[in-house]
């Protein structure tokens, strides 16, 4: 009998995203496939806009350099020098749904690079976003630039495009976060997220010594070694209805929109 199917599946060749030229002056594609609204995403004390590699990369990657461990130790993945993350933004700027943006302050008289932050897994069919890959450098931490940031995200993403400011007018926001990421988790509740759930094994972790510290490692029944590391990943959302019953008052006196 001929079998009623095949599989003639085999893997594609691995994709190839070349690192952003740093001499460049032509303007940069973030290729995101929603509108921007600068106004919403500013405020008097921090301002967000798009990652431009050849004026925020090196100084993201001086700073960062210095930190390595204690920035990227709750990543899922990390580049190991700038190279990497110059090849890690263009397959993030690859994706469509996916945005990268700079934090800049703007307290000091002139605005200064504080960070950055993304949008992933974005759906405009089912009106979700997740705001991930969270980093404030370290001078940054413990100030006002995060909670302003993300409250200018939540903002940005939750406001009909009919408020003033507009937004996106996005049903869900998600968050996800190491389960020992306590700043980032506590961060998260105070801007109104709230905990649905952990996703367990959710990500295999890189040979990367500061992230197996904080991972698990799997170790089948019957092995003698170890087949590697991974982590868990606890999730929060702060949701439309969140958002209408009481969530955005919160936010304007956390952030002082």
């Amino acid at each position: 009998m001929e079998p009623a199917f095949v599989n003639n599946y085999s893997p594609p060749a691995p994709a190839v995203h070349p690192p952003s030229d740093l001499s460049s002056t032509e303007p940069y594609d973030i290729n995101f496939a929603f509108p921007l609204h600068p106004a919403t995403l500013t405020s008097s004390r921090v301002r967000i806009t798009p990652f431009v590699p050849r004026l925020h990369a090196q100084e993201f990657w001086n700073q960062a350099a210095l930190h390595y461990d204690a920035l990227f130790r709750y990543y899922p993945t990390a580049p190991r020098d700038l190279a990497e993350f110059l090849e890690w933004m263009e397959y993030f700027r690859s994706k469509e749904e996916w945005c990268t943006f700079a934090v800049l302050d703007r307290t000091g008289g002139e605005e200064r690079f504080a960070g950055m932050l993304s949008l992933i897994n974005t759906s405009g069919r089912n009106l979700w976003s997740e705001i991930g890959f969270v980093m404030i450098l370290p001078s940054f931490q413990r100030t006002h630039v995060a909670r302003t940031a993300i409250a200018l995200m939540l903002r940005y993403l939750l406001q009909t495009p009919t408020s003033n400011p507009p937004g996106l007018g996005f049903r869900r926001v998600q968050w996800c976060a190491h389960p020992g990421n306590a700043p980032s988790i506590g961060l998260a509740k105070k801007m109104g997220f709230k905990e649905e759930g952990l996703l367990r094994w959710l990500w295999a972790l890189p040979d990367i010594e500061c992230m197996k510290n904080v991972g698990v490692e799997v170790k089948r029944r019957g092995e003698e070694k170890p087949e590697g590391w991974a982590r868990h990943t606890a999730v929060l959302s702060l949701c439309w209805d969140d958002w209408d019953d009481g969530g955005l008052d919160r936010v304007k006196s956390i952030a002082d929109l």
